[in-house]
């Protein structure tokens, strides 16, 4: 089963503000005049053709009438968090996707739901909707693929099932833009040569397929026909953890990026904290004012999940990529940071430096206190310096 909030991040902001609640054009990302890129829209907004992913500005332009609001991460994890609860009443293994998809295998329920998982997918979505205030939309199927491309076709607020035995049939009404891995620049390549339906590549012989369009098509060829993985991993680990930033106007002050540098990386270290992981490798993104993106990464001696460890490697990447920026005469549009090659946290070495156990423990009272009064509570030096300045100015 695959269980997908409906317009999650948009949602949540409607109910944490109540001034959005009847606010039918909503979009959620930023506000009108910043450069990011879109959250998630209504359905309202939808129809205008603002999509996730689109930039902020082309948003504008599609539905200038639209509201435009900068959510809240931390809101968007609490109300994550509550329908993942929600699902582990239901199923013997959730394995959440992100924070507004999941998937559910009830493999062992078969003596409980004989005929039909529809009735518990529908106590499922009445559940959300009582407990969290969401809508979902939820798919059924024998695999992982399938169980997706049925929630993608039920929604909003619907609940489509597709048994063992109709997955030919069901795929076969689908554009091949609606397969997992098939981009629009994909479907659009594939379009030239004439493929559009997930029914003709049904219907086309593998080496037929994989001469015209290369050896990925003997992996389209096995999905075309329902293959797909049926086993769930709830307890795989994140790839990454990551933060990043569209500044409203091109940055090429190096302190200001150091402290939005700063920040950044504190917010992924106490993510990290907060799910027991640790990282061996800081990535850092960089996007010049000509959408160039430079990327550059190091790898640390010891896995960690403490901010001045992982801030001391990205700054070493900011110092290299902001040169290269700076001999082009370049302008930043955009910054993140990340946390990858991830681990699950263990307990403190009995033997570690005493600087290190000496911020370890700084590490932990910061993290007491932002616990209780929120992550604001206690922010980074530079950027104070930098909220000041900027008030001077």
């Amino acid at each position: 089963m695959h269980v997908d909030l409906d317009a999650f991040f948009v949602e949540v902001c409607r109910q944490r503000n109540p001034e959005l609640r009847d606010v039918e054009l909503l979009v959620v990302g930023g506000r009108r005049e910043q450069r990011g890129v879109v959250q998630s829209a209504s359905y309202g907004a939808r129809a205008f053709g603002v999509r996730s992913g689109m930039p902020i500005a082309e948003a504008v332009r599609l539905c200038p009438q639209a509201t435009f609001f900068q959510g809240s991460f931390p809101q968007y994890r609490e109300a994550s968090d509550t329908v993942a609860a929600v699902l582990r009443d239901f199923a013997p293994q959730v394995a959440m996707a992100s924070l507004d998809e999941a998937y559910l295998d009830f493999a062992g329920t078969e003596s409980l739901y004989p005929v039909s998982l529809l009735p518990v997918a529908e106590s499922i979505r009445d559940a959300i909707r009582g407990r969290a205030g969401l809508d979902c939309s939820i798919g059924i199927g024998p695999n992982r693929m399938i169980a997706k491309l049925a929630s993608d076709q039920a929604k909003p607020r619907g609940l489509l099932e597709v048994r063992a035995g109709w997955e030919e049939g069901f795929l076969a009404g689908l554009p091949l833009a609606a397969m997992p891995g098939v981009g629009p620049r994909t479907a659009a390549r594939w379009k030239e040569l004439g493929l559009t339906e997930v029914h003709q590549v049904q219907r086309m012989d593998e080496g037929a397929l994989v001469r015209l369009i290369g050896p990925e098509g003997r992996a389209l060829k096995l999905r075309a026909h329902g293959f797909g993985g049926a086993t769930l991993r709830p307890d795989r680990l994140p790839r990454s953890v990551s933060r990043e930033t569209t500044f409203s106007r091109d940055e090429r002050d190096p302190s200001r990026l150091d402290a939005i540098l700063a920040l950044l990386t504190a917010r992924v270290a106490s993510q990290l904290r907060e799910e027991h992981l640790v990282a061996r490798t800081v990535t850092l993104k960089l996007r010049h004012d000509d959408f160039r993106t430079v990327t550059r990464r190091e790898t640390l001696p010891e896995a960690t999940a403490l901010d001045a460890e992982l801030l001391a490697a990205a700054r070493r990447l900011l110092t290299g990529a902001f040169e290269e920026a700076r001999r082009r005469d370049r302008g930043i549009r955009l910054l993140g940071v990340a946390a990858t090659n991830l681990g699950t946290a263990a307990e403190p070495d009995l033997f570690e430096p005493p600087s290190r156990a000496r911020l370890r423990r700084l590490t932990d009272a910061v993290d007491a206190v932002r616990e209780r009064y929120g992550f604001d509570a206690m922010t980074p030096a530079r950027l104070l310096e930098l909220r000041k300045r900027k008030k001077r100015d």
